[in-house]
C-alpha cells in the first residue's frame, strides 16, 4: 500500500501520487506593500493560491502561490477555479456506504476523505490516526473490490439477456417452411365395402 510523505510533491512523485491528493485553487488577497507605501494606504491584489491535502490528513499540505507548472500539473482543477466550479470528488461517497454511520462519513470528511475509494487509498500513516483506520481501510477495499464482481456479474447477465432477444428477433424474421399440398382423398372403408355389392346386383341382372 502506497504511503505518502507529506514533504513529498515534487514533480517526479506527482504521477503516483495526484490521485489521493486533494487540490484546490483559490484568489488570497495579498498586500502590496509598495503601492501601500506610495499611496499611503493599504493596498491588496488577488493572486492565484493553490491548496494541496492528503486525505486522512486535517492541515494541508501545501498552501502558497500558484505557479505554471501547479497548473499544468493540475489543469482539471485549475479549469474548474477560472470557472467558479467545484469540483466534483469521483468515487462512491462515504454518506452512500452502508458500513459506516453517518457521524463517521462526516468525520473522515473533516480529514478531507469523502469517498470509500479514498479510504482505500489511504497510506498507512494516515490510517495509523484513525481509531479502527486499518479495519476501515480493508473493509473500504473489500467492499470496492466485492462491487467491481457485482458490476461484472450485472454486466455479463445483462449481455446474456441481449443475447436471447436477438436471437429470439432473428427467429421471428426466419421464413416458416410452406404448408405442403394435401395428400389425396382415400376411400372410407364403408365406401370400399359398399363396392362388392353393387357389382353383384350387376351381374345379376345381366343374368335375366
Amino acid at each position: 500500500m502506497l504511503d505518502v510523505n507529506p514533504e513529498d510533491f515534487s514533480a517526479s512523485q506527482a504521477a503516483r501520487l495526484d490521485e489521493q491528493l486533494m487540490v484546490r485553487f483559490f484568489y488570497k488577497e495579498v498586500q502590496n506593500k509598495l503601492e501601500s507605501a506610495a499611496q499611503g494606504r493599504p493596498i491588496f491584489k488577488e493572486k492565484e493560491y493553490i491548496e494541496i491535502r492528503i486525505a486522512g490528513q486535517r492541515d494541508p499540505q501545501a498552501c502558497r502561490p500558484a505557479t505554471h507548472a501547479d497548473k499544468a500539473r493540475f489543469p482539471r482543477h485549475y479549469d474548474a477555479f477560472k470557472k467558479r466550479m467545484e469540483v466534483p470528488t469521483e468515487g462512491t461517497p462515504l454518506t452512500e456506504w452502508p458500513l459506516i454511520t453517518r457521524s463517521r462519513a462526516e468525520e473522515l470528511s473533516f480529514l478531507n476523505a469523502k469517498t470509500v475509494e479514498q479510504v482505500a487509498n489511504m497510506g498507512d500513516t494516515q490510517v495509523s490516526q484513525l481509531m479502527g483506520g486499518f479495519t476501515l481501510r480493508e473493509q473500504a477495499q473489500k467492499w470496492l473490490e466485492h462491487a467491481g464482481e457485482m458490476a461484472v456479474q450485472e454486466e455479463k447477465h445483462a449481455l446474456l439477456e441481449r443475447i436471447d432477444q436477438l436471437e429470439a428477433m432473428v427467429a421471428s424474421l426466419t421464413p416458416q417452411p410452406a404448408v405442403a399440398d394435401r395428400a389425396p382423398e382415400t376411400t372410407s372403408a364403408d365406401e370400399v365395402a359398399t363396392e362388392p355389392t353393387a357389382a353383384k346386383k350387376t351381374s345379376r341382372r345381366r343374368k335375366r
